[in-house]
């Protein structure tokens, strides 16, 4: 921006052009689907393999060829344009399939969260229930253990709302035989690598969870072979499906500004995730500009696809952006955070987008001591911010192991299909977040005011502004689903912005950080947007509780941010037991709220007779975030995946002294 016609507002002079070359700004959408325009990217990559997964390669050709015969079962069972099917899926070929399939026919994918949301199947059953009638689903794909666990008990309820077909997907349909041994090997090796002195015993003790884990198999088809001969609504397995329609039609639509994709947001404000709709425009629109950015992997390389279906940045920036690059996508269904560094060692990614918990946990991967990183040529961290002290940490860690890649950053949100921002070259700078991808619009505005934009603008001498962020990008969700305005727009100078209530700094050269919300949200280790005021308004509800406050602590072991809960008792129950009281939140107040998740399940507690307080009366959140842990608070661990909820576990004094199933 030159001189004189410099007006020190951001969304104006966007300053951060400077990084960007013409040819990295120009945008041009063609008027396709995804489908056509991952095909039209690798018309000279068909023969390269695109997905991996347990033994099975997919090469471009067969992707395409998978996703043609998706539309074709999917006409034949009823699905036409418009309507949206549920997809309760993992990180499995199918997914992505089937998404392509929908998307080819004019119907909408919507991904939503497969695993159970708690221990209570008639609770998570309602929860199922309540999204699906809200969003109005007309049909439902499912992996079978989530049939048999969120659906069964509801087939009625199911049959009222007019949805009278499952369509059943099984995690291991698209491993080869060799992939079925593998991942059971994965296990064993697993327990083996993550204990380098096993006793014999111990590895008995293996063996013997994998002869568990056959017979859980054996035990899931019958139960599965008995409801399906039971069920009320028409249940069909994905894969028989598939056998029988190669010979059949359907009309293809091609209209770029169809909506094809419904994800969720970590974090919610109501009763359910917020449903959050994508086009192919928009899809296209993010795969363009990350290109050019330098985000997306490059043609021939390997890339992790962990981050889940159902959040956008799992099915756009993790695996359509990988796509239309022509790098190979290696999918991973479950796995624990533990794993991560096993996952590495084994399969050696060229690319990592990962959370800043996930990259934290592979400094202390003993097997990874030694390993030599020369393959992995970038690392992204998302989903949460990363101190400059730890992204230093991890820089150094990369250089000793011989990794070519500088650590790099990227922000971004659901509505945005994942990434909005992105740190390169010059633009990464440790501590900060990147600058917008070449089509978008950051700037910031007065958080107080909530019904019109006011813009923050640089004044002379300034270095760093600060406000809350709003932006602009052609990627940008249509913010509607069924007529209803999901995500409100703000009109500034021609443009159409969405609020974020993210707080951030930018300084002249466009290069920002995050830090802080307006609601004090913050991100669990695995993604999960964690919002105090939700699960503060339900504890409050118990018997026992006065007043409570949650904040996010950093957990040395998780390597990640979770949830603290500092608890003032009603007087007549100070002297109460307090593994009893927590005992009792838990399960009499959390676990029977409906809208409540297990991972709003505050993993540390702390009493107390009252709360810091500013000079103005109110709760001093700085003073209670820094607060130092003094071992007296009771701690509370739920065993969990990225698709499975299993005990919680207590304890005070590192002492285990209650589970709970």
């Amino acid at each position: 921006m030159e001189k004189e016609n410099y007006t020190g507002y951001p969304h104006i002079d966007k300053p951060w052009l400077k990084f960007y070359t013409e040819e990295q700004i120009k945008l041009d959408i063609p008027n396709m689907n995804i489908v056509d325009y991952i095909k039209y990217k690798n018309k000279n990559n068909l023969n390269m393999v695109a997905e991996s997964y347990y033994g099975r390669e997919i090469s471009y050709d067969e992707l395409l060829y998978k996703s043609d015969l998706a539309s074709k079962a999917l006409s034949q069972v009823g699905i036409k344009k418009g309507d949206i099917v549920a997809n309760y899926i993992s990180n499995i070929p199918e997914a992505g399939q089937i998404w392509f399939g929908l998307t080819n026919l004019g119907a909408i994918g919507d991904y939503i969260d497969p695993r159970p949301d708690g221990m209570d199947k008639n609770i998570n059953s309602k929860k199922v229930l309540d999204i699906l009638k809200y969003e109005k689903v007309k049909y439902i794909v499912a992996l079978d253990f989530c049939y048999l666990e969120m659906l069964l008990p509801i087939e009625n309820e199911l049959k009222e709302l007019g949805i009278d077909t499952i369509i059943l997907v099984s995690n291991d349909d698209s491993m080869s035989i060799k992939g079925k041994f593998d991942y059971l090997n994965d296990v064993i090796n697993y327990n083996k690598l993550n204990n380098s002195r096993i006793s014999k015993n111990q590895q008995i003790s293996s063996f013997k969870a994998i002869s568990n884990g056959l017979k859980m198999q054996k035990e899931l088809k019958e139960n599965l072979d008995r409801a399906i001969k039971n069920s009320k609504l028409r249940i069909v397995m994905y894969r028989d499906l598939i056998r029988e329609c190669e010979h059949s039609n359907y009309l293809k639509q091609n209209d770029v500004n169809l909506v094809n994709y419904i994800g969720h947001t970590s974090g919610t404000s109501g009763k359910m995730p917020k449903p959050i709709t994508h086009t192919n425009y928009s899809g296209i629109a993010l795969a363009e500009q990350c290109e050019k950015a330098g985000f997306s992997s490059l043609k021939n390389d390997t890339s992790f696809h962990l981050l889940p279906f159902f959040a956008p940045a799992g099915a756009y920036s993790n695996y359509l952006v990988n796509l239309a690059t022509g790098s190979k996508v290696i999918d991973v269904s479950e796995f624990h955070l533990g794993d991560f560094g096993y996952l590495v060692k084994k399969y050696k990614p060229n690319n990592i987008l990962a959370t800043p918990a996930w990259l934290s946990s592979l400094i202390k991967y003993d097997l990874l001591d030694k390993e030599d990183l020369e393959y992995l040529k970038q690392v992204i961290y998302v989903g949460d911010s990363m101190s400059k002290e730890k992204m230093y940490e991890f820089q150094d860690w990369l250089i000793k192991h011989g990794s070519p890649a500088i650590l790099e950053s990227a922000h971004g949100m659901s509505e945005l299909g994942g990434c909005g921002s992105y740190g390169h070259n010059e633009s990464n700078k440790f501590g900060y977040v990147g600058i917008p991808l070449p089509n978008t619009i950051y700037s910031l505005v007065d958080p107080n005011i909530e019904d019109h934009l006011e813009p923050i603008k640089f004044i002379d001498g300034q270095e760093k502004i600060e406000g809350e962020l709003i932006i602009y990008s052609p990627n940008v969700t249509p913010g509607t689903l069924n007529g209803e305005v999901i995500i409100p727009r703000f009109e500034l100078d021609g443009n159409e912005y969405i609020r974020t209530k993210d707080i951030v700094e930018m300084d002249r050269d466009g290069i920002f950080k995050h830090n802080d919300r307006k609601d004090r949200s913050f991100v669990r280790i695995d993604g999960y947007k964690v919002k105090p005021f939700e699960i503060e308004r339900v504890i409050e509800k118990n018997k026992y509780v006065k007043e409570v406050k949650i904040v996010p602590y950093y957990d040395e072991r998780k390597n990640g941010f979770m949830p603290m809960c500092h608890v003032i008792l009603k007087d007549e129950f100070n002297y109460a037991d307090k593994i009893e009281v927590v005992k009792n939140i838990i399960y009499k107040t959390i676990m029977d709220e409906p809208n409540m998740s297990s991972r709003q399940i505050p993993s540390k507690f702390k009493f107390r007779n009252s709360f810091p307080l500013t000079k103005n009366n109110k709760v001093d959140f700085i003073t209670l975030n820094n607060e130092e842990l003094d071992g007296n608070e009771i701690c509370v661990d739920v065993e969990e995946t990225n698709l499975n909820v299993g005990e919680i576990k207590i304890y005070k004094n590192n002492e285990k002294v209650l589970k709970l199933k």
